[in-house]
């Protein structure tokens, strides 16, 4: 456990997950771009919700970072 009172795995494993989630986005946009016909819709959907997923990890990271600073 370190000072935030969350194991050190959850801080490596919202990391994996943020590139993670970075590539699915990246790849609904290219499948959007491209055009896919009948799963446009699905792949619409998918980066949104991946996107949201993705924003919430950055911030749990970025909140963690900048309680750290503060610290000596």
């Amino acid at each position: 456990m370190n000072e935030t009172g969350m194991p050190r795995f959850r801080r490596i494993w919202s990391t994996v997950q943020v590139g993670v989630l970075a590539v699915a986005v990246v790849f609904c946009i290219v499948m959007l771009v491209i055009g896919q016909g009948k799963l446009d819709r699905v792949y619409a959907v998918a980066a949104v919700f991946f996107g949201l997923a993705l924003i919430g990890h950055s911030t749990y990271l970025w909140l963690i970072r900048r309680s750290n600073r503060g610290r000596p």
